[in-house]
């Protein structure tokens, strides 16, 4: 076919014969050339994505308790979806974190406890007999008296801890102890067999009460019977160093079937090699008991049931809650919904049932839904031997609450001997839940009862004969989450008392607070997420007046004729006081100095105690007590010259700065002009006493001198030690810089540091020390860290004997005063205390690490954690304004790891600290189920839409005191009502709120928005905004202070509101109007000031209802809830408006939540999208092109999925650490990521949260920098020590290639585990002489080079790689809270 054309050639018109194939061709060409520019200008960028857990999920799925040392220590394993978190009941009645798991790389499907105690003690008597029988031998031979028995191997426990995991793999977990002490998880694992791993193995798992035997069920057709190695045979495999095997045979059994419950159920006390197995299966629609019989030794596959059919259940009986069995006469009670059985006979195959709990027990307030509550756990307590005989008692939990306590007697007919029930716990209870045997110190005694808790926090409930169950714990449980907002600590809160800014204010931004509304029902709560450590309050005492500092004294050493306890030494304003603490730490009272021998007429500056001497010293005098022995020097005997020969008018008699320390004090003394260091070292002669005025004091060899004289203003003294002896750290100023002066006690010699003002190359601003600790290093040289006046913390690492600062590091603690002190009772000696912005801080240092003198290990690991106080009666406990703190001594009585005593004010104040970092929410209750939480700057409340006793409102909680301050009025009466016009419907669910500035003229008018699902857009004004805003500051002004505030009620109205027949599923605001979709509809509605209502300016049909919408700068962002995101342009045309889609996601994809991320790696912004298949998506639109999308520029796979989306500047304000050679260059310091970090104070992290309670934290990376962190993570992923679990077993790919997109992810929880573990020289085969190895590590060192950005010479060692690579994470994977 062809056609004529007629073109325009050289100004004439020229006809052309062309056939269609020749057009095609032409414009074919064209479209090929117009793809190809376009897609070289449209190039999407090359980003990878690190995720790191900040906060694991709660949730907890089994308590079980197991002897995991011994038969005497309480152990008690948490257990849920991902990690395993054992703790021990100890003396107080509370549980103590011992040791955490989390790197199974799986899910947890199912867990319990394997191992026999009376098998453990039958072991332990053997051994024990043994050892005597040889110690009797020797003493017969040798005619010598026996040696005490030496302590047995006791490196295999009573129990351990069975896991199934979602892969099929049975992982047994034990605990082994170190020489230093510390506990660490040994596991080992088996594989089911393959046939069962599509039918989820491990929904059932059953253990035989003698530990021989377990069952491993599937969710149908499939379960496995293994025999188990006996304790004699696991200890030949752990005598041999091998890994434990505790499976010895197995079985697969198959059966036609669902298979509901499976059980081991007790045999007769004189037939224990009688092995009973009980399945509930599901046949045909009816639920049949198959029984499994066999005696112990029995081949396996011999194993049948007695029948093929089973013993058909009742139609009442069908669906079983739950199968208990009882430990007399192979019973077993079955708990139905609305019934409650034991069965007995079944061996005898005539099962019979005998009914009980016949009554029915009404819901208590906690019930949710309007169904019957649901038995969900059960526990049985530890009894004696002899009671267990006839005797079986249980406890069964019910989702509301309700605890039922049931005694089973063999002995009685109808077997129930009672049923009872015996209280409420006070929160929902799910399926975890255990029983612990519980004697105190106050003869308090009886079952321990532990729960999870269920959509509210759980605790541990201690029941007493003829009482009801009382809270002993609270166990924090912040699951499920529904929303959470972030709370700018700095915003509109530093105002003068007349409403002014504070112009004196530190230009320290504090970081932001996040909160989330948690829970379901009355147990429900807003929390704000804490990071750190736990100290947990006790004894509170009120004091006279306030008091400047404290010290706590051991009783025995000054002789006082009371209980065992300690004495607190506390310096008032011109006096000091001696207080007694009792042993068990619940009372205090006060002593008069002739019981202790304490100077008390005069402010005590320090004191200590050393050996067998208390020193104390005050601004007048220097007590050296030695039990019923003192002595006292006065301020003659302690000054550098005589007061009668010296000038009166030049010499001040007083002491301003000591400080105390191997039985040596140094202090300072003024004369003519000058400063005086004296050192004071006494010795107390005993045996030469004297009476004076009844007391009894001893005279004395005394060695007082002056160590030094010098002229600058001295601010802090310490006493250090290295191997050359003792010297004296003196810190002081003068107009030049800080000094630090180093004086040697014994023997010549001074050495003066000159510290800048200005610290390295970023010039941090410093001020004098305040306050000195030192640590000695393994290598010899000495450790200073230097309190300043402005909250930073100055640690040096000094030359042991040139007394030169090696290294230097300056930590951001505050803006006030930092105090330092170290821990004297630390294990380790490593552990010290700051006190900086009225908030106490813990600094952990592993010394270990400085084995090589100028290493940065040692500097580079330096933690600092902040220590959050709790009650267990106030879970919404304010921080107090602490001012001072002072370690205890251990004690027996005490189960914390660490005793604290803190200063508030004119307060004392008792905590007893755990050194294991952890969260620490604070919960501040609401009686009712949040679903949105947002934060009201203009208002400084945070806003929760809730349902309370099932009808929807707004509550404004202030989030300092937890109070709720919301009052809702009507628009025209200006009266109190329940709910404002358009909220207060039944089973109403809010589903969007936000802040709208509304902007007109030059003013403002902040709404509050609110759409539900019933198709409500609500519009809500605040009344009296000016008195709102004044209460504010008002508030501000007294929080700054320190005085108690509280805040006036907010009354709010509905000032306009939309109705529409579908639910309103998200809005958004912008300068007009709002946009808001309501079913698969989008509408944009404009304020027309004149007619005063909305108006309908334009509508869109979206492909699905969008569940967020956002607004930025004329284009709308529109994330459905089954096709993704949807960008669209809002243009206005002749006084309308109109929608057109720009770009679209591709993939279809059930989204939840969506953000907007500007990031210097991309030109523009970077679109996050997370789904309910717990998977998160990078979406980057392209432009110009011939048909824009979004372009995936990285996917990840995550354990959970992300709910939310929230940015937040919430880095402790620690988060900037420099690290310098000496103290004027910062020529190997850390630096921020330069391509996600440009400006840290302006940068926010982003963050997600998922409904289980996982905070989350996301990293934008630049391309080299994913090149290396991604090849680590292939070489961990094939690392058995990294991924113990799921390791994989091919080869290393050396080259990187950025598809598929889920290769741009890095699991940041695997990268820290390298990172504690100290394992990439195993990772990089270091020391390894292979081909492979060699190739990895070189492929290790170029990818390091790149992205490091910086000269990394291609000679340096491979150590300097690797330290340079560790440093490298530390900075990515550093605290985000």
């Amino acid at each position: 076919m062809a056609f004529e054309t007629s073109t325009l050639v050289n100004g004439e018109w020229t006809t052309r014969t062309l056939d269609v194939d020749t057009v095609l061709r032409h414009y074919d060409q064209k479209d090929k050339e117009a793809t190809t520019t376009i897609m070289e200008v449209e190039t999407a960028p090359t980003i990878g994505i690190l995720t790191q857990t900040v906060i694991r999920s709660p949730l907890v799925h089994w308590i079980l308790p197991v002897k995991l040392r011994d038969l005497e220590t309480q152990h008690v394993a948490f257990i849920g979806d991902e990690f395993v978190q054992i703790k021990e009941l100890r003396p107080d009645g509370h549980l103590w974190d011992v040791l955490r798991k989390e790197n199974f790389g799986a899910r947890i499907r199912n867990a319990h406890v394997v191992g026999s105690t009376k098998a453990y003690e039958e072991d332990m008597n053997i051994g024990a007999t043994e050892v005597k029988d040889e110690d009797d031998d020797v003493a017969m031979d040798n005619d010598e008296p026996r040696s005490k028995a030496k302590p047995l191997d006791s490196s295999l426990p009573p129990q351990c801890i069975l896991l199934q995991l979602h892969t099929g793999d049975s992982v047994f977990l034990r605990l082994r102890q170190l020489e230093n002490g510390k506990l660490f998880f040994v596991s080992s694992r088996h594989r089911v067999t393959k046939p069962m791993l599509p039918l989820q193995p491990g929904k059932h798992l059953a253990v035989d009460p003698s530990s021989r035997y377990m069952a491993i069920g599937c969710s149908e057709r499939l379960f496995t019977i293994y025999a188990l190695h006996s304790r004699t045979k696991l200890k030949e495999q752990d005598s041999k160093s091998l890994e434990l095997q505790h499976v010895e045979s197995e079985t697969v059994v198959a059966l036609n079937g669902l298979i509901q419950k499976m059980v081991f159920l007790y045999p007769s006390p004189d037939d224990e090699g009688h092995i009973i197995l009980l399945l509930l299966v599901i046949m045909k629609g009816k639920t049949r008991m198959l029984l499994y019989e066999w005696e112990t030794g029995t081949e396996l596959k011999q194993i049948r049931p007695h029948s093929i059919k089973g013993h058909l259940l009742d139609k009442s009986r069908q669906l079983p809650l739950l199968v208990i069995p009882l430990t007399l006469k192979s019973s077993f009670i079955l708990v139905c919904e609305d019934s409650m059985a034991v069965c007995q006979g079944i061996l005898q195959g005539s099962p019979t049932f005998i009914g009980f709990n016949d009554s029915e027990d009404k819901p208590t307030e906690l019930h949710h839904g309007s169904r019957r509550p649901l038995w969900t756990a059960w526990a049985r307590p530890p009894r004696l031997p002899g009671y267990a005989l006839f005797r079986d008692d249980i406890y069964i939990a019910r989702e509301d609450g309700l605890i039922k306590f049931l005694e089973i007697d063999s002995r009685e007919d109808e077997f129930v001997k009672a049923d009872n029930n015996i209280g409420e716990f006070g929160a929902n209870c799910g399926t975890a839940l255990a029983c612990l045997d519980f004697e105190n110190q106050h003869n308090k005694s009886g079952d321990l009862l532990v729960t999870g808790g269920d959509s509210c926090p759980g605790g541990t409930y201690l029941n007493e004969a003829r009482k009801i169950p009382t809270l002993t714990q609270p166990i924090p449980n912040w699951s499920p989450a529904n929303d959470f907002a972030v709370v700018c600590s700095d915003q509109g809160r530093k105002y003068l008392a007349s409403g002014e800014p504070r112009a004196d204010e530190s230009s320290l931004k504090k970081p932001d607070r996040l909160f989330a509304c948690v829970g379901k029902g009355m147990k429900s709560s807003v929390i704000e997420f804490r990071y750190g450590l736990e100290g947990k309050l006790g004894l509170e005492m009120d004091y006279e007046s306030p008091i400047l500092q404290a010290w706590v004294l051991p009783q025995d050493a000054f002789g006082v004729e009371e209980e065992p306890g300690s004495i607190f030494l506390i310096s008032s304003g011109d006096h000091s006081a001696a207080l007694l603490l009792s042993s068990d730490a619940s009372n205090i009272e006060d002593l008069d100095a002739s019981a202790t021998h304490l100077e008390l007429r005069y402010r005590t500056i320090a004191a200590a105690a050393h050996g067998k001497y208390i020193i104390q010293v005050t601004e007048r005098s220097i007590v050296v007590i030695d039990g019923p022995h003192f002595h006292v020097y006065e301020s003659r005997e302690v000054l550098p010259v005589d007061p009668e020969q010296g000038d009166p008018s030049s010499l001040d008699q007083g002491i301003h700065e000591a400080a105390i320390g191997e039985g040596v004090v140094i202090y300072t003394a003024y004369y003519a002009g000058s400063t005086y260091i004296q050192t004071l070292c006494p010795d107390l002669e005993t045996n030469d006493t004297m009476q004076i005025d009844g007391e009894t004091t001893s005279r004395i060899t005394t060695d007082i001198r002056t160590v030094a004289k010098i002229s600058f203003h001295v601010t802090a003294l310490a006493i250090g030690q290295v191997m050359a002896g003792l010297f004296a750290v003196i810190a002081g100023w003068d107009e030049e810089s800080i000094i630090l002066l180093l004086q040697p006690i014994h023997t010549e010699g001074q050495r003066t540091l000159r510290i800048p003002y200005s610290f390295g190359e970023k010039k941090i601003p410093l001020e004098p020390i305040v306050s000195i600790a030192t640590a000695s290093l393994p290598c010899g040289n000495l450790l200073l860290l230097c309190g300043t006046r402005n909250g930073r913390v100055l640690t040096l690492e000094i030359c042991g004997t040139a007394f030169e600062i090696i290294l230097s590091r300056c930590d951001c603690i505050g803006s006030t005063t930092a105090i330092l002190s170290k821990d004297e009772y630390s294990r380790s000696g490593n552990l010290f205390f700051v006190t900086c912005d009225s908030k106490v801080c813990a600094l952990t240092i592993n010394t270990s690490f400085a084995s090589e003198p100028g290493s940065e290990r040692c500097l580079r690991s330096l933690s600092i954690n902040q220590v959050w106080l709790t009650d267990a009666l106030k879970p919404d406990l304010q921080q107090p304004k602490i001012s001072s703190i002072a370690k205890l001594p251990p004690n027996d009585l005490s189960s914390a790891d660490v005793n604290l005593l803190l200063i508030v004010g004119s307060q004392l104040l008792l905590a007893e600290l755990s050194i294991q970092p952890k969260p620490v929410p604070r919960q501040m209750p609401i009686a009712g189920t949040p679903s949105r939480l947002m934060y009201s700057r203009t208002l400084d409340v945070l806003i929760v839409a809730a349902s309370i006793n099932g009808r929807s409102t707004l509550l404004f909680i202030d989030p300092d005191t937890g109070a709720d301050l919301s009052h809702p009025i009507d628009q025209k009466t200006q009266q109190a009502v329940d709910f404002v016009s358009g909220l207060g419907h039944s089973n109403e669910r809010v589903f969007r709120l936000f802040e709208w500035p509304y902007v007109k003229d030059g003013k403002t008018w902040n709404f509050i928005i609110v759409s539900t699902d019933t198709g409500r857009l609500l519009i809500i004004s605040v009344a009296e905004p000016d008195r709102v805003r004044e209460d504010i500051q008002r508030a501000s002004y007294q929080r700054v202070e320190g005085i108690e505030h509280r805040r006036s009620k907010i009354a709010y109205y509905t000032r306009y509101k939309f109705q529409c027949q579908k639910p309103v599923y998200s809005v958004a605001g912008f300068a007009d109007g709002l946009l808001w979709c309501a079913g698969d509809s989008l509408f944009c509605d404009v304020l027309d000031l004149g007619e005063k209502k909305f108006k309908r300016v334009a509508q869109h049909d979206l492909p699905s209802p969008a569940i967020d919408l956002s607004y930025d700068n004329g284009t709308i962002y529109a994330l459905t809830r089954a096709h993704s995101l949807e960008i669209l342009r809002l243009i206005p045309v002749l006084g309308e408006f109109e929608i057109i889609r720009t770009h679209g996601d591709p993939l279809s994809r059930a989204s939840l939540h969506h953000a907007m991320v500007h990031t210097p790696l991309a030109d523009r912004p970077v679109h996050l999208v997370s789904d309910k298949l717990c998977s998160m998506v990078g979406l980057w639109p392209t432009h110009n092109s011939k048909a824009d999308t979004l372009v995936a520029l990285f996917e990840a796979e995550l354990s959970h999925s992300v709910l939310r989306f929230r940015a937040a500047n919430c880095r402790p304000v620690w988060d900037d650490i420099y690290i310098a050679k000496g103290v004027n260059s910062n020529i190997s310091g850390l630096s921020k990521p330069s391509s996600e970090l440009q400006e840290p104070k302006k940068q926010s992290e982003m963050l997600g949260l998922s409904i289980t309670g996982v905070l989350s934290h996301y990293t934008f990376i630049d391309a080299s920098t994913w090149q290396l962190l991604r090849f680590l993570i292939n070489l961990a992923i094939r690392s058995p020590s990294i991924c113990e679990f799921s390791y994989q077993d091919d080869p290393v790919p050396l080259e990187l290639v950025p598809q598929p997109k889920l290769m741009m992810h890095v699991d940041g929880d695997i990268l820290k585990r390298c990172l504690e573990g100290r394992s990439l020289e195993n990772l990089l085969c270091i020391g390894q002489d292979t081909v492979s190895a060699h190739k990895i590590f070189e492929t290790f060192c170029e990818l390091l080079r790149a992205a490091c950005r910086e000269k990394l010479e291609k000679e340096a060692t491979a150590a300097t790689h690797v330290d340079r690579a560790y440093a490298l994470l530390e900075l990515y994977l550093r605290p985000v809270l």
